[in-house]
């Protein structure tokens, strides 16, 4: 009997399921099953119907995920349930999934107290992009010492191509296409070579070896052209996020100032004596 007015109570409710646990607005927690005395609410429901990842829209599902929801109530609130909550790792799992439950519920209402408006994107956009960058057209020969480096730059100075030189002398893949590097932006390359190529005029070579964890270049500088800014549309979400970060990132660096976490040295075993 009991277990038939649960499935009648179910059928009722799943009448008017979708309007009752999709509406923006609930004015408190509706009640679907009682187990003893612990209530079962449409927020239950509802949370559980999103954490399995399932939304039955027919009845008989409805029912299904619902009863499936009261026997995990019925056996957490067993006396079998409540011992094993004891366990310290099931403890400690719930403890973790209480925290993170927590944290989630901290950061959105972080974001829904300020929200993002027009006014800081703006401002973002033009202090992330009013430099429109710049890219450079470049080649390089690659070599294994500085000593060949300074011979090719003197073999330069002398008048001799520098394709031709990179693909005769140089050590690194771009050889077979004479050194040639194609366009790219300064952060794309190592510090030192990105450096090198700022410092050149469009048309020139480097005259002093240039040295980085590949070995050593000599550098020819060919092109170089402004970057365009990007759309403020195309680029919007991304601003909203990276506001968004630092809004939590300064809220909980404000919890973090006023709690004291100390870093435990773990255990350490004990070697067995020998007699």
């Amino acid at each position: 009997m009991r277990n038939y007015m649960m499935r009648m109570s179910a059928l009722t409710f799943c009448l008017g399921l979708a309007s009752m646990v999709l509406a923006q607005e609930q004015s408190a927690p509706q009640t679907l099953v009682k187990i003893d005395d612990f209530e079962i609410t449409n927020l239950h429901f509802a949370l559980f119907a999103s954490q399995t990842g399932r939304n039955p829209k027919d009845a008989q599902g409805q029912i299904s995920l619902l009863n499936e929801l009261v026997n995990n109530f019925m056996v957490a609130n067993s006396k079998q349930g409540r011992e094993l909550a004891n366990d310290p790792e099931v403890e400690a799992a719930l403890e973790v999934a209480r925290a993170r439950l927590v944290a989630q519920a901290f950061v959105r209402t972080q974001l829904d107290a300020a929200p993002v408006d027009e006014a800081q994107l703006r401002a973002l956009y033009d202090a992330e992009y009013a430099s429109a960058g710049k890219e450079f057209k470049a080649r390089h020969i690659l070599l294994e010492n500085e000593e060949d480096a300074k011979a090719v730059i003197v073999e330069l100075d002398g008048g001799a191509d520098f394709a031709t030189l990179a693909s005769n002398r140089s050590t690194g893949p771009s050889k077979s296409v004479g050194g040639d590097l194609g366009w790219f932006e300064a952060d794309q390359m190592v510090s030192e070579f990105s450096e090198a190529t700022i410092q050149l005029a469009d048309g020139s070579y480097s005259k002093t070896p240039v040295k980085t964890r590949f070995g050593w270049h000599v550098i020819l500088r060919e092109e170089s052209r402004e970057l365009s800014p990007p759309d403020f549309e195309t680029v919007k979400p991304e601003l909203e996020k990276q506001i968004q970060q630092q809004k939590i990132a300064e809220a909980i660096g404000t919890i973090r100032e006023n709690t004291r976490i100390e870093v435990q040295e773990p255990d350490q075993p004990t070697a067995d004596k020998k007699e």
